[in-house]
């Protein structure tokens, strides 16, 4: 297994020849696996165009870098991006503008964490809605990661689709979504595009950690970058930090006890039918004399009550009860391991 190349911008095991090799690589590496890991920190930073802050940039990081930097208005090409090199983070994601100059969004993760690329470049539209997306393997299952940058000349009504299909496209890839970016819609200001966007993300379970203003001018502050997350599955705090590499100031979210992000077991839900239930729901029925339905004339109001007793029936013969489905976590069965065993199926049935 080679050592880490920061160009790379694909999916990074960990490489635990080369750091056995280097003692000194492991005190000035994080390492994390579903165990070790318990806090994650995610900063994002509308950087006005980062060609001449490279530099500048890293050392505002030090000395406790984040695990993860989102940066929206790079100003990059493509090319440009993918030759940026950041020493101790590798290039996660991207999306460049083609037509319109700046703009642009980009992940930046700290080398050894284990990420994989998500493209869903096809849902974004310069200004009006430019996003990357990587999934985090930081437990034992994922936390996917949006950045998202919105022109304030862009297409409200276009960017709230868009989002909505690309937040649709993810959940189903993963519950745990943290979503970031400059939105340009001011949440210190109640206006129907704060309460549309507030309205669709809390329906994917996503609300604002941000409570405090992110750009400040000499006559005016606005709350227009911000960081969404579930609040429910994990302890956060999150605080402003004034760096002077753009008018926007830098969030800093720190996420605590992640591996508990995603529980180990979930629940579903079952009827129990059988002869005795059966039976039981059809003596009911039969010792039911429907006297309700008939007492008033409105044949909206008969469907109701014969609907209410039939339900009643049901619930009482055949309860719904919730039960438990454990996940069992074996980070030693490798996609090879299952290959071959789903291969040697395939050779024992013929």
């Amino acid at each position: 297994m080679a050592c880490l190349d920061n160009n790379q911008s694909a999916y990074k095991p960990i490489d635990t020849q080369c750091l056995n090799n280097n003692p000194e690589a492991i005190e000035k590496t994080h390492i994390f696996n579903h165990i070790k890991f318990n806090t994650i920190k995610i900063c994002h930073q509308n950087i006005r165009g980062f060609s001449h802050k490279f530099d500048e940039l890293i050392i505002s990081l030090l000395p406790n870098p984040p695990e993860i930097l989102c940066l929206s208005e790079h100003h990059l090409k493509i090319d440009e991006i993918i030759n940026t090199n950041l020493g101790m983070y590798t290039l996660g994601s991207q999306y460049c503008r083609q037509t319109f100059k700046q703009g642009g969004v980009c992940i930046y993760v700290l080398n050894n964490i284990q990420f994989s690329p998500i493209n869903l470049d096809k849902f974004n539209k310069e200004k009006d809605l430019e996003s990357c997306v990587l999934k985090l393997c930081l437990t034992t299952d994922s936390i996917i990661l949006i950045c998202i940058y919105r022109s304030p000349i862009g297409n409200f009504k276009f960017f709230l689709k868009q989002l909505e299909l690309i937040l649709n496209k993810i959940s189903k890839l993963s519950i745990d979504i943290i979503l970031c970016g400059d939105l340009n819609i001011n949440y210190l200001n109640d206006t129907p595009s704060k309460q549309l966007l507030e309205s669709l993300l809390a329906s994917y379970n996503l609300f604002s950690t941000v409570n405090f203003p992110t750009r400040i001018c000499n006559n005016s502050s606005t709350l227009i970058d911000d960081i969404y997350i579930n609040t429910k599955i994990c302890n956060f705090s999150i605080i402003p930090l004034v760096k002077g590499l753009s008018d926007h100031d830098r969030q800093i979210i720190t996420l605590s006890h992640i591996s508990n992000i995603t529980p180990n077991e979930d629940f579903f839900l079952s009827r129990k039918i059988n002869k005795d239930s059966l039976l039981k729901f059809l003596n009911l029925l039969s010792y039911e004399n429907w006297e309700d339905i008939f007492v008033d004339k409105d044949v909206n109001t008969h469907f109701n009550n014969f609907l209410n007793t039939y339900l009643k029936i049901i619930n009482a013969c055949f309860p719904i009860k919730k039960k438990q489905h454990y996940k069992t976590f074996k980070p030693w069965l490798t996609i090879g391991i299952r290959t071959s065993c789903m291969n040697k199926r395939k050779l024992y049935e013929t």
